[in-house]
C-alpha cells in the first residue's frame, strides 16, 4: 500500500470493482504503509484491507506456512471467486498454492514489469511454479507478454494482455498552461536505478549550458536520494533542480510543469507517463517497454534510446524549442481518454473474471 504504479492500479481497479457492485478484499503483505490516504479511500468505498503477515509496527509474524494458511482462510467456495495477484515473487507462489488447496478460487496474475527477471535465479523458478498454479497470466502490455513467453515454457492458453488504465478525471481537470519565458521540466518516479535519474541530471546539465531558462523538478523518494543530491551539486545544478519528495496530489505537481520527461532504463507501461499526458503535458521518454506505442497513439511527444545521455539531451532540446509545445500536450488529452481509462481496464478484467468463473 505504498506509492507506486502497481499500487495505483490496485487502488483504481478495486474502486471500480466496488462501483460495479462486487465484493473486494485486498490482502497486503505489510501494513507498514506510507499511503494512509489511499487506504482510507479504499475502506470508505467498502474495500476490506487485510494485513496478512506483519504486525502493527511492521514486524514479521509467522512464516511461509502461516501465510499460506492465512490466505486459505479467505479463499475457496463461497469466500472468493477470484484471487488476483500482482507481480511475482513469493506472495504470488503462496497465493497460487493456497487457491489450489482451497479448491474453487480462480487465480489471475498481473505482470507489471519484467525487470525482476534480471535478479536472482530462484525468482524465475518461483515464478514458473506459481504460473503453473495460475489460470491466467495478464501482461500490462504486449512487450511484457513477449518477454515472459520467450523466457518460460508455459501453455499459451494462460496468457492475456490487458493494458493499464488510469483515473483520468483528476488529470484531465488540470488547466491548460500559460505561456512564459521559463520552461519547467519534471518527472515522477522512485529514486531507483531503473528510473535512471542520474541520466536525466546529466542530460539536463548539457541542456542548461545552452538554455538558461529551464528548471527541473523531480517528484519521488528512494535509496538513491543522497547519490542524486551529490550529483546535482557536482553538476552545479543546486539552484535549478528541485527534489520535491512525495505527494498524494500528483495532478497539482504536474500542473507546475511545462514538459514531462521519463528517462527510465526499464519500464512496462508506466502510469506516470499516462498521467502526464492526461494532464496536458507534452512528453520526452526513453523507448522502453510499451512507451513508444503510448507516445505514438497519443502523438504526445518525443522518444529516444535508453541510456544515451546525448540522445536524451537532444530530445529535450527538440521539445523545449518546439513552437507548438503546449498545443501538442493539449491535443494528446483526447487520445489518452479514448485508450487508457480505468473504466476500460476494469471492464476488461471483469470479462476475464467471468470467463474464468463460468469456464
Amino acid at each position: 500500500m505504498n506509492f507506486g504504479g502497481l499500487q495505483e492500479i490496485v487502488r483504481v481497479l478495486c474502486l471500480a470493482q466496488r462501483k460495479a457492485g462486487h465484493s473486494v478484499t485486498i490482502g497486503c503483505w505489510t501494513n507498514a504503509s506510507a499511503n494512509v490516504v489511499a487506504e482510507a479511500q479504499l475502506q470508505d468505498a467498502g474495500v476490506q484491507i487485510v494485513y496478512l503477515r506483519r504486525g502493527a509496527q511492521g514486524q514479521l509474524i509467522g512464516g511461509k506456512k502461516y501465510l499460506t494458511l492465512k490466505l486459505m482462510q479467505h479463499l475457496g467456495r463461497g469466500k472468493a471467486d477470484i484471487l488476483h495477484v500482482h507481480n511475482p515473487f513469493y506472495h504470488y507462489l503462496y497465493g497460487g498454492i493456497a487457491a489450489r488447496a482451497a479448491g474453487s478460487t480462480k487465480v489471475v496474475e498481473t505482470m507489471h514489469a519484467t525487470v525482476w527477471l534480471e535478479g536472482k535465479r530462484k525468482w524465475r523458478l518461483v515464478f514458473w511454479i506459481g504460473a503453473m498454479c495460475t489460470d491466467t497470466i495478464v501482461s500490462v502490455c504486449a512487450e511484457v507478454e513477449s518477454v515472459i513467453r520467450s523466457r518460460f515454457f508455459l501453455p499459451g492458453r494462460k496468457f492475456s494482455v490487458i493494458e493499464n488504465g488510469i483515473d483520468l478525471a483528476r488529470f484531465l481537470a488540470v488547466p491548460p498552461r500559460t505561456s512564459g519565458n521559463e520552461i519547467v521540466i519534471g518527472t515522477v518516479g522512485r529514486m531507483f536505478r531503473e528510473k535512471n535519474h542520474n541520466l536525466l541530471l546529466a542530460a539536463f546539465a548539457q541542456l542548461r549550458v545552452r538554455h538558461n531558462n529551464i528548471r527541473l523538478r523531480i517528484l519521488g523518494e528512494g535509496f538513491l536520494k543522497a547519490e542524486l543530491t551529490e550529483q546535482r551539486a557536482k553538476l552545479g545544478l543546486d539552484g535549478v533542480v528541485e527534489f520535491c519528495g512525495v505527494s498524494n496530489d500528483v495532478p497539482a505537481y504536474l500542473s507546475t510543469l511545462d514538459l514531462f520527461v521519463l528517462p527510465s532504463a526499464s519500464e512496462a507501461m508506466p502510469l506516470s507517463l499516462l498521467e502526464a499526458i492526461a494532464s496536458g503535458l507534452p512528453v520526452v521518454a526513453t523507448a522502453v517497454g510499451n512507451v513508444p506505442r503510448m507516445v505514438e497513439i497519443t502523438a504526445s511527444g518525443w522518444t529516444c534510446p535508453p541510456g544515451d545521455v546525448d540522445a536524451l539531451a537532444g530530445a529535450l532540446e527538440a521539445a523545449i524549442t518546439c513552437d507548438e509545445l503546449r498545443e501538442k500536450g493539449e491535443r494528446a488529452r483526447e487520445k489518452v481518454s479514448e485508450y487508457y481509462s480505468v473504466e476500460r481496464m476494469s471492464h476488461d478484467y471483469e470479462q476475464l473474471y467471468l470467463k474464468l468463473i463460468h469456464k
